[in-house]
């Protein structure tokens, strides 16, 4: 930047554009800043604001009224009927019954090792392929799972499936730290080593095991 550009003497070019009459500054006052008002502690909130906002005015800019939409009023029998619907679902979702999203509550697992497997990932997670085979690890550690599973996985390609359908638990009565093999089932299909075979993979609908399942869409041979 050449030195005598005016972005870089900013000061200079404002004393020149003062001095030729194209700005003009504000008179100086000698006026001193009035010092910040304390507030009496004895005062609520509500008065302590109506006190500071005394000799406030309004400055003009707008003196039509702010028109704001109508709200929509709910009837007190839509209301009723919403709580019981809610409540109804609460219920079925207790006792397992129902159809419930497991990414809705927190609890859904997805993922895809590449852009093609991403653009299937809401059509899985909707069920929209049909389940061939499933593999339930209930009951086995980490390392059998992940035995069981590759050989699972291995045999379902050959035999040119196209979506299965893993059993691994919510963990909800582990002794030790909960969604155990979840978590594990989770990293091994997200694997580099499983990427060969799985396109992606996610949470399995409520009639299909909830989150206590996973669908698993595979690559053809």
């Amino acid at each position: 930047m050449p030195p005598n550009s005016n972005i870089s003497r900013p000061f200079s070019v404002l004393k020149e554009l003062v001095d030729r009459g194209e700005v003009r500054l504000a008179p100086e006052s000698d006026k001193p800043i009035a010092p910040p008002r304390r507030v009496d502690a004895s005062l609520s909130e509500q008065e302590a604001f109506t006190k500071a906002m005394g000799e406030v005015r309004p400055l003009g800019w707008s003196k039509a009224p702010l028109r704001l939409p109508r709200p929509i009023e709910l009837r007190s029998s839509d209301r009723a009927e919403g709580e019981k619907e809610a409540l109804r679902r609460l219920a079925d979702f207790v006792n397992g019954e129902g159809e419930w999203d497991p990414f809705a509550t927190g609890e859904g697992i997805e993922g895809a090792a590449t852009q093609r497997g991403r653009r299937y990932l809401g059509r899985l997670k909707n069920g929209e392929f049909s389940v061939q085979a499933h593999l339930d690890l209930h009951g086995l550690g980490p390392e059998e799972a992940t035995a069981e599973m590759e050989r699972f996985l291995r045999g379902a390609i050959a035999l040119g499936h196209c979506c299965v359908r893993i059993v691994h638990g919510r963990g909800k009565h582990s002794s030790s730290e909960p969604a155990v093999l979840k978590k594990h089932v989770t990293r091994c299909l997200s694997s580099r080593k499983m990427s060969r075979w799985v396109a992606a993979f996610a949470s399995a609908r409520w009639t299909d095991g909830g989150s206590g399942a996973v669908y698993v869409l595979l690559y053809g041979r």
